[in-house]
């Protein structure tokens, strides 16, 4: 693998981490309402599953779900369920935020980090896609884990300081006394995203 082609890589994936999607909106939440802890910590659920997509991809099983639409759609319904989920809970939030006591655990915010990217189907077709353009099948095993230490390190890194800028004094102060439009906003968004994903998976 070249140091053109790893670098291409490099700047695609960053592209895709910047705009906006399911993973930000929960993160940057997460960050406002439970703090940096809990943001960083859905950080690293994102990045791990990143993690088992690139793996997907790597050992070919981006093929087997290629191979098996009604798979892959059911994949797309669980996650667009999910995610609505996701939203609703955000719109019917009363827009305060909890005390440092009731905070949910760290494992949790990890757990809806991991599911909210593990479940949005767009992530295999997109992996697969940028994968496809850069690990050849003479790629060697040192390449494969090149490409997934950089696109989860990436990942997690981009994804932290999202967490550490949500929950940091100035913007969560500003932040705080906005919570009700903030959930609004990211409910939307999310419900969204969801919708959309149904109308993909059943048309």
């Amino acid at each position: 693998m070249t140091a053109g082609a790893f670098f291409l890589l490099f700047l695609v994936h960053a592209l895709a981490l910047i705009s906006p999607g399911p993973d930000f909106a929960v993160i940057s939440r997460l960050s406002v309402v439970s703090g940096r802890g809990a943001g960083v910590a859905a950080a690293g659920g994102v990045a791990c599953a990143i993690g088992l997509y690139v793996l997907f991809c790597l050992f070919g099983l981006s093929l087997l779900l290629d191979a098996l639409p009604m798979l892959s759609r059911l994949l797309s319904i669980a996650g667009s369920l999910y995610l609505g989920y996701l939203g609703i809970r955000c719109l019917i939030s009363n827009g305060t935020l909890p005390e440092e006591n009731t905070r949910p655990p760290r494992g949790k915010a990890f757990i809806a980090g991991f599911m909210t990217n593990l479940l949005n189907p767009k992530a295999m077709a997109y992996f697969g896609s940028i994968l496809s353009q850069v690990l050849t099948p003479e790629a060697s095993p040192a390449d494969a884990l090149l490409v997934f230490m950089l696109l989860v390190t990436e990942s997690f890194l981009w994804f932290a300081l999202v967490a550490w800028l949500f929950s940091s004094t100035g913007i969560h102060g500003w932040l705080a006394q906005r919570m009700r439009w903030l959930d609004r906003l990211v409910g939307t968004a999310l419900l969204g995203v969801a919708l959309g994903m149904i109308f993909m998976a059943t048309r």
